[in-house]
């Protein structure tokens, strides 16, 4: 009887044991994929703050970033915050591109105009974000979301799209006079499957690579567009506002819109690429809630490794062999204890009689 009710108990911790396990599982991996902001940002954060990089005027007017997001995908800012922050480094135009939505853009662009008084261009972008590869849609100013969403189906494909599908993409966007940029080869390379060449984009295409991501300079891309006639740009992927890297420089006659667009289109863009950080001596309020979360998080980020090392499977299978090994252990030693006491008690009590 009692070596039943041990095995039952056995098995009511074994069920526990799983419920929790997979229950931080599921808790960890979409705070992992949307993470709780590290900071609490306030529109005044940026009050007094203002930093321009040194730049040859007379060739170029335009400082752009071609690729930024906002709460609408994975970014933490609002996109008051992001134009906020972006004239704070010296942006004076930018491409709002959050993962496969259009859903900020004429938000962004009624604050723009309306608020700063057209101080900042505002393009509309959306980073098709797929297992494969990364690819900015910039629109032209006369092409509005709704137009795009018409005719591209990308809604429709799936998250591992095929070589015909990808061809679609850009092609769609031509039609409609848009830009594709493929974003972060380098990175994709680690976190992508199966990421087409530079070769194959080109035949497929493209308009421009993103040669710098943040502080990444893609050495082997900006050669490739030298070699190839492909646009260079380079952006900040700002999901946080931190310090900056690079910015891509146009020089238009008219500081519009259109004008913008249209030397985006001729690529003629040049790039500002500093090795060091620009000042950003804002400090921003920390989060408790991160703080709170910040070990569910972490262990989110288990996995993310497990799936970028391509040996998903295996790795799972060592994980839950290490908790499941641990679980044992417990369990285990837990007996033992209980034994060992059992056996002292009963020596204790046949002295007593004794």
């Amino acid at each position: 009887m009692k070596k039943n009710k041990g095995l039952t108990k056995f098995f009511v911790n074994f069920l526990i044991f799983t419920l929790v396990i997979w229950s931080l599982i599921g808790v960890s991996i979409p705070l992992m994929i949307d993470p709780v902001s590290h900071y609490v940002y306030t529109d005044s954060d940026w009050d007094g703050f203002s930093y321009v990089p040194e730049y040859n005027h007379s060739d170029w007017n335009v400082l752009l970033d071609s690729h930024s997001h906002t709460y609408y995908s994975d970014g933490d800012l609002s996109p008051r915050q992001n134009l906020l922050w972006h004239m704070a480094m010296g942006f004076n135009a930018m491409v709002l591109t959050d993962h496969n939505t259009f859903e900020g853009i004429e938000e962004i662009k009624q604050i723009a105009r309306t608020e700063f008084n057209d101080s900042i261009k505002v393009l509309a972008g959306m980073e098709w974000t797929t297992d494969r590869l990364h690819m900015n849609i910039i629109l032209p100013p006369t092409v509005t979301a709704e137009e795009y969403e018409t005719l591209a189906t990308f809604n429709s494909y799936s998250y591992t799209p095929t070589d015909e599908e990808i061809q679609e993409i850009i092609t769609s966007t031509h039609a409609l006079g848009g830009i594709i940029m493929v974003n972060h080869i380098l990175w994709s390379e680690d976190f992508c499957f199966n990421q087409p060449t530079r070769e194959q984009l080109t035949i497929w295409g493209i308009d421009y690579i993103e040669v710098v991501n943040e502080e990444v300079f893609d050495n082997e891309s900006y050669y490739f567009c030298l070699d190839n006639g492909l646009g260079m740009l380079a952006s900040t992927d700002m999901h946080f506002p931190e310090p900056v890297y690079a910015w891509t420089t146009l020089n238009t006659t008219e500081f519009t819109e259109e004008a913008i667009f249209a030397q985006l289109q001729a690529r003629q863009t040049g790039i500002l690429f500093d090795g060091i950080a620009s000042p950003y001596p804002i400090e921003h309020e920390i989060n408790p809630g991160y703080i709170a979360l910040l070990p569910l998080i972490r262990f989110g980020e288990i996995f993310r490794s497990m799936y970028s090392s391509g040996m998903l499977g295996t790795q799972l299978a060592i994980l839950f062999a290490y908790f499941y090994g641990i679980f044992f252990l417990v369990e285990g030693i837990r007996a033992l204890v209980k034994k060992i006491i059992q056996i002292v008690r009963t020596k204790k009590a046949e002295k007593r009689i004794e």
